[in-house]
């Protein structure tokens, strides 16, 4: 390598993960049914997400779900290439392999993604947004497109740091 290659500096952006990293108490609610009949499932987690280098977080999701141990997995970090941020989701009741794109509009993070759905048994769009209501805590919500183009909102996380 040449003495004069010079690595990647951080942006502004990636400094912005800072305000994730951290312990966080979320009050998970589940929507299971697009019926407004069907009661949503609560239950309390909590999410660790640290920095990974200067341009990545890292976190860790772990709640109960459904009387079973749920974990999940994401990454974030912002691809000054294509000047968006970039995520991932992994858990343990899923196959599937969650990747989203997306910018902040204010306050909130906007992301959009497309992979399987196990229920429907067909690839699906989703959205996703977090409202940074302040460095302390955040609201962030998913919805998934239906067969008949309408959104459902499949879930929402209010974060609190611990």
């Amino acid at each position: 390598m040449s003495e004069e290659m010079e690595f990647p500096k951080p942006t502004a952006e990636h400094n912005k993960l800072r305000e994730h990293a951290g312990t966080w108490k979320v009050h998970s609610t589940f929507y299971m049914d697009p019926n407004p009949e069907t009661p949503p499932m609560e239950v309390e987690a909590k999410e660790t997400i640290e920095m990974f280098g200067d341009f990545w977080t890292s976190s860790v999701y772990e709640s109960d779900f459904m009387g079973q141990p749920f974990q999940g997995r994401s990454t974030l970090g912002y691809d000054p290439e294509t000047k968006e941020y970039v995520s991932t989701w992994i858990d343990t009741m899923s196959p599937t392999f969650f990747h989203f794109r997306g910018n902040f509009k204010g306050d909130t993070l906007e992301m959009k993604g497309r992979a399987f759905d196990c229920m429907m048994k067909r690839d699906t769009n989703y959205r996703t947004t977090e409202l940074h209501k302040s460095p302390d805590e955040r609201v962030f919500e998913m919805y998934m497109e239906m067969p008949d183009g309408n959104e459902f909102k499949m879930m929402s996380h209010v974060y609190k740091r611990a």
